[in-house]
């Protein structure tokens, strides 16, 4: 005779084989970038390992998840459904992960953060040095913003440290601002010609920051809801290249207090004024995934600002006292500092 069962219970479900959070991140690799054999190069696995992998998880779930007869691979409706889901999941395993190690003082096994080569310039060895305990490993990059932003969506950079507000309105991101600067005006330090209003430079050509770079965007818009005709002859993707060309009187500029404290020693030979006709600014912070990283994000953001606050920006503000203005720091970072 069958045995009743007590109202209100269920057998315990268990987990079929195959179903983990290893397969789960290797299927949304390869949805993310489009193949079994590109996953399998970031993963440091074969084609064949990915394909294997995928496939257990197909029948762990018995249901098929991409449609294979479509290239790239295409997403099944259940595909669909576990490449949302699986974003969630994933998020919560990794921040219940650093919670874990955090509670233990352990540090994260790997952390991959890009940012403008600008940045970099203050920031690489500060960061090593104050936070480097908190990774076994730390992989730094510099370079193009936006192509930056194109790896930080596809999940090769785990946080961003950036000037772009072009990820503000994404799902799942969170946001840890740093510090707020205004554009400034750079011209060769032998230009003898007025520097307001901006038309007055005319006949001098104007260096453009990369188009590439978010910062090289935000000025190109400015310039254009100014209503200014400024010729595309020159444009550069280094802070390097912009500040060397103007202070060789080959053109003039517009950049931010960051890039100029990075070539101080080329100040002798700059004019630098602030723009007094349609300020604008840029506001640099930390973008991570929401929950991703426990409360490394907050913490690199933070002592980032104090950082920042101790570096070249001071013999900056010295020597051009004006430029304080023009910086703008979160509250807590000018308290613990004023503590200090």
């Amino acid at each position: 005779m069958r045995k009743a069962r007590s109202k209100g219970l269920c057998p315990t479900m268990k987990l079929p084989p195959g179903f983990d959070l290893s397969s789960i991140e290797v299927f949304m690799l390869t949805a993310e970038r489009g193949g079994m054999t590109q996953s399998g190069l970031h993963l440091g696995m074969t084609q064949s390992a990915v394909s294997q992998t995928i496939s257990k998880l197909e029948t762990a779930l018995g249901t098929k998840l991409f449609d294979r007869t479509m290239r790239p691979l295409a997403l099944t409706p259940s595909g669909k459904l576990l490449l949302q889901e699986g974003t969630r999941l994933l998020a919560a395993a990794k921040s219940l992960a650093i919670e874990v190690r955090e509670g233990s003082q352990r540090p994260v096994d790997c952390i991959t953060i890009a940012m403008a080569e600008s940045l970099a310039n203050h920031l690489t060895a500060p960061l090593l040095l104050g936070l480097g305990d908190r990774a076994l490993r730390w992989q730094l990059r510099s370079g193009i913003s936006l192509l930056q932003h194109h790896e930080f969506l596809s999940r090769k950079i785990d946080m961003l440290i950036t000037g772009s507000s072009q990820l503000e309105n994404s799902d799942d991101v969170d946001h840890f601002p740093i510090m707020t600067e205004a554009f400034i005006l750079i011209a060769p330090a032998n230009y003898t010609g007025p520097l307001d209003p901006l038309e007055s430079l005319a006949g001098l050509p104007f260096i453009r920051f990369s188009l590439l770079s978010a910062m090289g965007q935000r000025i190109d818009r400015q310039v254009a809801r100014m209503r200014l005709n400024l010729p595309n002859t020159v444009e550069l993707d280094s802070t390097g290249q912009q500040m060397s060309s103007v202070a060789a009187g080959i053109g003039w500029s517009i950049t931010t207090p960051l890039c100029l404290a990075s070539h101080l020693d080329l100040l002798p030979k700059l004019r630098v004024a602030p723009i007094l006709r349609a300020q604008f600014r840029r506001t640099i912070q930390v973008v991570a995934r929401r929950g991703e990283f426990g409360l490394l994000p907050r913490d690199i953001a933070t002592f980032t600002a104090q950082s920042l606050r101790r570096s070249r920006l001071t013999d900056l503000t010295r020597l051009l006292p004006w430029l304080d203005a023009a910086l703008i720091w979160p509250t807590d970072v000018i308290e613990q500092n004023s503590a200090a």
